[in-house]
């Protein structure tokens, strides 16, 4: 599975994450269907998340732990048919 924008190919556990789903056209991210392709974000309301993915950071906690953020992705297809 990869990111409709950047063209990143997934690994890990998100690569895990998103191997059960058959998206032709990949995955993008809220902020990237708002910033890089200009949709507005109205026209994305109630649109479902196909999966939840995770990213560490370069930060660490308290206890020396890398930090991690967790972030939605959605169907390319379906949020390049609301474009329209």
């Amino acid at each position: 599975m990869f990111n409709y924008v950047t063209g990143y190919a997934y690994s890990g556990k998100n690569a895990d994450a998103l191997a059960g789903l058959d998206l032709e056209n990949g995955v993008l991210t809220f902020k990237q269907a708002t910033r890089e392709l200009g949709i507005p974000g109205k026209k994305l309301k109630g649109i479902k998340a196909v999966a939840s993915l995770m990213r560490f950071l370069k930060d660490e906690d308290e206890n020396g732990e890398k930090k991690v953020r967790f972030y939605s992705v959605f169907d390319a297809t379906e949020v390049l048919a609301r474009a329209k």
